[in-house]
């Protein structure tokens, strides 16, 4: 493999002999894309993986992480982004899967690379904020029954026990809604 330098260094040739070449074709017609589609498809999978990688960390910059938590109170900037009519197709498909606007699909897509962190769409918003108010709700049960074992009511669960799962829950919604702010208001990134 080597770097055609014609095409200021963006393509590659690759010499694959005329029976993996055939196979190669064969195998792009059957997908319908052309071939150096698909090996560029193979080559941006290949790169994906190693992003997780800790030998390949070094080549990819660290991920931004939000700052005291505090949304980011500055002006936003535009950017302008051309997409060929096929991209633009896919963006407006996967916001309308997400229940989120076209815009608000590639903030969350920047937002998920800066951070390496998940962005959540409208429906996994709701679906969180539900799980809140559910846990939310048990936690105060958990309370009258730890009140009435307080009184001096008998029973098999102590007070211990249910301290305990009410730490739990309190924790898992604050996790929840730390996510929720996250992916909903604009942080400051450092």
């Amino acid at each position: 493999m080597s770097t055609d330098q014609t095409a200021s260094g963006r393509a590659l040739n690759i010499h694959l002999g005329p029976d993996l070449k055939a196979r190669w074709n064969a195998y792009c017609a059957r997908l319908g894309k052309k071939p150096g589609a698909a090996i560029r498809e193979a080559v941006e999978a290949q790169l994906s993986k190693a992003d997780e990688s800790p030998a390949v960390a070094s080549v990819r910059p660290a991920p931004k992480r939000q700052a005291d938590e505090r949304p980011d109170e500055g002006g936003k900037a535009r950017i302008e982004v051309r997409l060929t009519p096929s991209e633009k197709a896919a963006v407006h498909e996967l916001a309308e899967a997400e229940g989120c606007s076209p815009q608000q699909w590639i903030i969350n897509t920047v937002r998920a690379t800066l951070t390496r962190q998940p962005q959540f769409g409208m429906r996994e918003l709701d679906a969180l904020g539900e799980s809140n108010y559910q846990l939310l709700a048990i936690g105060r049960n958990l309370n009258q029954i730890a009140k009435r074992l307080n009184e001096g009511s008998p029973g098999t669960v102590t007070v211990e026990h249910i301290e305990k799962l009410r730490k739990v829950i309190e924790q898992h919604t604050e996790v929840v809604s730390k996510a929720m702010r996250a992916s909903l208001e604009r942080w400051s990134l450092e």
